[in-house]
């Protein structure tokens, strides 16, 4: 993935996660407020996620594909654990998701504290972080190659064409898994993965994407 592309998919993926908070944001005012985490901040950081993502991609030197891995263990994050999305965690679990992304992937890497200067937070909150997040998603990190596909694809889809077009006019909404949920469909993947594309056929070959 050049460096063009890895921008742009960082400007897409910010525009979704800021949609899915904003929208989360409003279903916490008509419903219970939900579970507060180690994830949670006291109040939201001054830095809007597209800076952070731009500072994460400027100076973590992770490859862009741990972007998108990022984003498929945020999906995972959610949809094993009704995890609501809002602007007082989507900083931590970014840096987090970004973190396990290039630990797994890339050849290459910081250790935490790097990360943790990063991302502005302590190393030591950053360790708890990480072990909760793995808990969470059940340390699935591998991601098919047919999965990752997917996701790559429609971020490149929307970064080619959201200069003339907002991203939430061409996203098409499908619902989770867990639809007996209390909370809304609020998987990142369903922002933006319309029900015909994410029903692909998966009799291909399964491989995995990533460093065993």
């Amino acid at each position: 993935m050049d460096t063009s592309e890895g921008a742009a998919i960082v400007q897409v993926l910010a525009e979704v996660l800021d949609q899915l908070t904003r929208r989360n944001a409003q279903h916490e005012r008509t419903h219970s407020q939900s579970a507060v985490t180690k994830f949670h901040a006291l109040k939201p950081p001054q830095i809007s996620v597209l800076a952070y993502l731009e500072r994460i991609y400027k100076y973590a030197s992770c490859s862009s594909e741990c972007f998108v891995l990022a984003l498929i263990y945020i999906d995972r994050l959610i949809s094993k654990n009704n995890f609501l999305l809002t602007d007082l965690n989507v900083h931590r679990v970014l840096i987090t998701a970004i973190m396990l992304a290039a630990k797994f992937f890339d050849d290459a890497y910081y250790n935490n504290a790097y990360y943790a200067k990063v991302g502005g937070i302590a190393v030591s909150e950053l360790n708890l972080l990480e072990v909760e997040f793995l808990f969470r998603i059940h340390f699935q990190l591998h991601c098919p190659s047919d999965l990752y596909k997917q996701y790559h694809e429609q971020l490149v889809h929307q970064a080619l064409i959201a200069s003339t077009c907002s991203v939430s006019s061409t996203m098409t909404t499908v619902s989770t898994s867990s639809g007996t949920s209390e909370y809304p469909s609020n998987t990142v993947a369903s922002s933006y993965i319309s029900e015909g594309y994410s029903s692909t056929s998966h009799h291909q070959e399964e491989k995995v994407y990533g460093r065993a």
